[in-house]
């Protein structure tokens, strides 16, 4: 039916066209101005006003000549409308005046929807002429037409009847005319059109907007709108409509059509006589949407989009979780709204004219990598890496701008983590003191953003951590007087006992904790931090001390920040650990401690009393914080029956036969114990094992130690490994007063001491005792470099620089 109804008025429509270019509106008006008789009141009476004499039939014959003047002249204007419709209207505003019979007297205004057209000096006067119509679409179309020279004794013009037929004539003949330009430019929009008047009935639908609606033009005109669709009443169409219609400000909505599967964007344009809604069919771009929702909700960075003027309109979930905002919180909210807390690296706030959105506004060029830190509404803080481009049409402007996140914070903390530990290397790499030394540390670390606090505690070896350990003392450094000084901790003790033990750090966090540290995360969280840690400063297996962090970092002592404490306090330990050889190197005083043991958990004293033999430990190596490298003689036993022996064992490393002799049977040998000998445990301790020799099934080990040392302690230590030990002798003596201590032996030991590294003393250790220097060598370096857990390549690398290093400074100090 609606098709019918619209083929009908379609021929209609050229049947129309063609008699107005045949007839047009100024000849129709013609009959009417041409046919009117003057009446009888009319004939012979002159015009008194003017004393002219002239009779009014005379002057009603001129009124309709210059009538159907201003006819014939506003439908050469308007019909076919050539010009615009501002140019057509204000000509004939300007042009009418001479069409009245007193033209010097008469000023004209006309309005076009929310547009004026007037003559120079119009002033509404009394009894004007007016006429006002509509258009199909509800443009409003009116003239008001003024006389300046009024009756003296009324106050009013009299106007002849032709006069006031005029105006009414041009109005409908100018409406007709911009209603056939409107209905002409809407036919060529390929938008839906329909027009509602202020009452919200329907003036004018188009054919586009009849395939939308699904509903006839003919029958929707001057129809109120909820009444045609009642399913939309009290929906946001509704509200956007009222809304437009109240702020006389434009606006728009979409809707879903579940049974067409289509989308229909509705745009908004009110005026004072209504509104005009533009349909569009949206159906295409909103698959195209959500297509791409799909792509940026499974992308792994955070994109959010712009509009050009720097709102965001959307984001996906990525982005959520980076910016710790929903979306709904985000929508149209202003990039440079001051709610966002963006910094630089120093930390200071990045200014809007810095601001790479700014900047790909000001030139309209793509900016990435940009990085920058950001507060978020939470507390916690992130490191960020933006990707800004943007969107143009395609004459140039800006039309949207993209914005791509990537969260960078492992990395950036990591990066500053290293930079922040770089100078405690250079500290450490020219340590002379070890308090002073621990001082240092704590100044750097907390002369940084990373720790607020800082403090190195006390821990004796073989003890339980208790308080006092845990006290502050000189050592704590904040890093600024806001920052709380803990004067001490009880809810320490037990990650430091934990520490010590698993040698591993120990950290709490607002996110995260051990079950066991309940207590000292609440006292963390208290004191205003947002994590702290404890550091075991160990070297091979020994832990000297303690380092306590706390920062206010919300991202804090994450799996990489933990790794990079335990790399910096296993060289902290090491250092400590150089700088008390150092002290027993030099020491005026030593101790020097003899050691009996029978017990049969220590390997040795084992296979000792199983073969009768004699073992000799020559040197004993770590190989890894757990794992010695032993490397012994064995005389009066045959080697097989020892390395029988070492694999029922179950050793956590092989035995390897270096050297055979038949008489007495015995030779060399290289094995690894896990903490199943006595010099293990006192090379552990600090001590240094000079003699090491076991006799049928009874050792004796001899070791070395500062004048000093907590003897007592050391014993206990001992004794709770292999309790069958016994110490048989204590005696102190000045180093200097050896009888077989030569200077060039000193110079050596001293050299070996301090110019080589840990792994170099390992590896030129390991190489003597292991036959690598004799003729013909007793092992390969890959059997050394297997033994100490070495690639081949690394073990001869070590071993080269030990070597020229012990005797180039040996060399400079002979020639010294």
């Amino acid at each position: 039916m609606a098709e019918q109804n619209r083929q009908r008025r379609d021929e209609e429509g050229k049947k129309s066209n063609h008699a107005e270019s045949v007839e047009t509106g100024s000849v129709l008006w013609r009959d009417t101005f041409v046919s009117e008789e003057p009446t009888q009141e009319r004939v012979g009476t002159a015009d008194d006003s003017h004393g002219l004499g002239e009779s009014k039939t005379t002057r009603e014959l001129r009124a309709r000549t210059k009538a159907l003047e201003a006819l014939t002249r506003a439908s050469d204007l308007f019909v076919g409308l050539s010009d615009s419709v501002e140019e057509s209207v204000h000509t004939l505003v300007t042009e009418l005046p001479q069409w009245f019979q007193y033209p010097e007297t008469i000023e004209v205004r006309m309005r076009v929807g929310n547009d004026l057209f007037e003559t120079d000096g119009f002033q509404r006067t009394g009894d004007p002429l007016t006429a006002e119509a509509r258009t199909r679409t509800g443009t409003v179309v009116s003239m008001t037409v003024v006389c300046t020279d009024q009756r003296p004794d009324t106050g009013e013009r009299a106007w002849l009847p032709t006069e006031r037929k005029l105006v009414e004539a041009l109005v409908s003949l100018v409406r007709e005319g911009i209603a056939r330009w409107e209905i002409d430019s809407l036919k060529r929009v390929s938008d839906g059109i329909a027009v509602l008047d202020n009452d919200l009935n329907y003036t004018y639908v188009n054919q586009q907007a009849e395939q939308l609606l699904g509903q006839d033009s003919e029958e929707l005109r001057g129809e109120y709108v909820w009444d045609v669709f009642p399913e939309a009443a009290g929906t946001i169409a509704e509200e956007k409509i009222q809304t437009a219609l109240e702020t006389q400000s434009p606006t728009s909505f979409e809707r879903y059509n579940a049974e067409k599967e289509q989308w229909v964007e509705a745009r908004i344009h009110p005026s004072n006589d209504g509104v005009i809604i533009v349909f569009s069919e949206i159906t295409n771009k909103k698959v195209a949407e959500r297509d791409l929702d799909h792509v940026l909700e499974t992308t792994p960075i955070g994109i959010v989009l712009l509009d050009a003027d720097g709102d965001i309109t959307s984001a996906n979930s990525r982005a959520e979780e980076l910016l710790g905002l929903s979306r709904r919180k985000m929508d149209g909210k202003g990039y440079d709204h001051p709610d966002w807390d963006i910094w630089d690296e120093a930390g200071n706030p990045i200014p809007r004219e810095d601001h790479p959105t700014t900047r790909v506004c000001e030139t309209g060029e793509t900016i990435t990598g940009f990085t920058h830190g950001i507060t978020l509404p939470d507390g916690s803080e992130r490191w960020l890496s933006s990707n800004v481009a943007p969107i143009k049409t395609e004459d140039g402007p800006i039309e949207r701008i993209i914005v791509a996140l990537e969260d960078i914070t492992l990395t950036k903390r990591l990066e500053q983590l290293i930079k922040t530990f770089q100078p405690v290397n250079e500290i450490l790499n020219s340590a002379t003191a070890d308090e002073e030394t621990k001082q240092a540390i704590c100044e750097l670390l907390t002369d940084t953003r990373e720790y607020q606090y800082a403090r190195v505690s006390e821990h004796t070896p073989g003890t339980a951590s208790t308080e006092s350990d845990l006290l502050e003392r000189t050592g704590a450094v904040a890093a600024n007087e806001s920052a709380p000084l803990p004067i001490q901790s009880q809810t320490e003790v037990a990650p430091a006992e934990v520490a010590v033990e698993t040698g591993d750090v120990q950290v709490v966090t607002r996110k995260q904790t051990d079950s066991r540290f309940d207590r000292w995360r609440a006292y963390t969280l208290d004191q205003g931090f947002q994590g702290g840690a404890i550091v075991p400063l160990q070297h091979r297996g020994r832990v000297y001390d303690l380092l306590v962090l706390y920062t206010d970092r919300g991202e804090a002592f994450g799996s990489r920040e933990q790794t990079l404490l335990t790399t910096l306090g296993k060289r902290i330990g090491q250092v400590l650990h150089s700088l008390e050889t150092e002290r027993i190197l030099h020491a005026d005083t030593m101790t020097e401690l003899t050691f009996e043991s029978t017990d049969p958990a220590s390997f040795f004293v084992s296979a000792s009393e199983q073969l009768g033999c004699t073992i000799e430990i020559r040197d004993t190596i770590p190989a890894s914080d757990e794992m010695f490298v032993h490397y012994a003689s064995v005389r009066d036993a045959s080697l097989d029956a020892f390395s029988d022996i070492a694999e029922n064992a179950d050793l956590t490393a092989q035995l390897r036969q270096i050297r055979h002799a038949e008489d007495p049977p015995g030779g060399d040998v290289e094995i690894g114990l896990h903490r199943q000998s006595l010099a293990q445990t006192l090379v552990t301790d600090g001590a240094v094992v000079t003699t090491d020799t076991v006799t049928d099934g009874r050792a004796e080990v001899v070791c070395e130690v500062p004048l000093g040392t907590d003897i007592g302690s050391l014993v206990t230590r001992v004794q709770e490994s292999f309790p069958e030990t016994t110490l048989v002798s204590k005696r102190e003596y000045t180093p200097a007063a050896k009888s077989n201590a030569h200077a060039v032996g000193r110079v050596l030991g001293n050299i070996f001491e301090t110019e080589l590294t840990d792994r170099q003393q390992q590896v030129l250790r390991a190489a003597m005792y292991g036959g690598y220097f004799q003729s013909p060598r007793r092992s390969t370096a890959t059997e050394i470099a297997d033994a100490l857990s070495l690639t081949q390549s690394t073990f001869s690398y070590h071993l080269r620089n030990a070597q020229q290093t012990l005797f180039e400074r040996l060399f400079d100090q002979l020639r010294s």
